[in-house]
């Protein structure tokens, strides 16, 4: 595939601004609709565009061990109940920029259990990094009297959560590829799992902003952040497969810096981009950058 000759950084750097319009795509059909039907509809558009690529634009895989199947079967039960329906959450309880900042601590996860279980090592500009991504998201957490009343605390664990989950889920893909190489395959395999998972807890959940068939404009900005999404998270997958743990996670999470301004320029009247979220936000990538740079 000609994906598994681009170098793996690149691919994170564009998965990162892919994610980047992704998330403001379903932060704008939140406003509309809840958490738990964002995460379906998009999860359902994942999935189509996600067999599609595979049935028709990738090679094939003729043998699929059950080991490496029941791997990228966690990852979407992981993802689709884990980290997607918390981070929708996240994102209409906390909002988009404060929740993508924290979600920045998945980097943490990512990279101790790639040290844990894949062998790498850090430097001492990895923990440098690791450090600043934490005290990025404690200027999140470090509200005014005002943003208190309108927030809960227990919101800020969401986004927390979420990044544990996604986190994971990155050093769980690494065992999976070692059963089944190719990320098309992988993604297709988890975003079904995820897909099943969501259908099934939906019909027990009972959520605001319920499926409006008549209102055009959240299912289309759900369209269109799915495609965004389909082409983040094969990139991203690739990535993965092909790179180092504590490079391409950190260069992902780039997508922060975008997401803050596109945050602020179309929701502003949702939620307000502080001093707080902009630095919280810079010092993450700086961390991100550290973390990479110094390896």
């Amino acid at each position: 595939m000609l994906l598994d000759r681009i170098d793996p950084n690149l691919l994170s750097f564009v998965a990162a601004i892919s994610i980047a319009v992704a998330r403001t795509m379903y932060r704008g059909a939140l406003v509309r609709l809840g958490a738990g039907m964002v995460a379906l509809l998009s999860s359902v558009t994942t999935l189509a565009f996600a067999w599609s690529f595979y049935l028709f634009f990738s090679e094939r895989v003729a043998h699929w061990p059950l080991m490496g199947v029941a791997w990228f079967a966690v990852i979407g039960l992981m993802g689709g109940l884990g980290s997607r329906y918390t981070t929708f959450f996240s994102m209409k309880k906390v909002g988009l920029a404060r929740t993508s900042v924290l979600m920045q601590t998945s980097l943490l996860w990512s990279s101790f259990l790639a040290i844990l279980f894949l062998g790498e090592r850090p430097s001492l500009a990895v923990g440098a990094g690791s450090v600043a991504i934490m005290f990025g998201s404690i200027l999140l957490v470090q509200r005014s009297e005002s943003d208190r009343k309108e927030v809960s605390t227990f919101y800020y664990l969401l986004p927390l959560a979420a990044a544990m989950f996604q986190g994971t889920s990155q050093i769980f893909r690494k065992f999976g590829f070692f059963w089944i190489h190719s990320a098309p395959l992988g993604m297709s395999l988890s975003n079904t799992v995820a897909t099943l998972s969501l259908v099934a807890v939906m019909c027990f959940v009972t959520e605001e902003g319920g499926l409006r068939f008549w209102e055009r404009r959240p299912l289309l900005l759900i369209l269109v952040g799915g495609v965004f999404n389909v082409i983040a998270a094969l990139l991203f997958w690739t990535a993965v497969q092909h790179g180092v743990i504590v490079e391409v996670v950190p260069i992902n999470r780039l997508s922060v810096l975008l997401i803050i301004f596109f945050s602020w320029f179309f929701f502003r009247q949702q939620e307000g981009v502080t001093w707080r979220v902009v630095a919280g936000g810079l010092l993450s990538v700086a961390g991100s950058w550290a973390i990479v740079w110094g390896r």
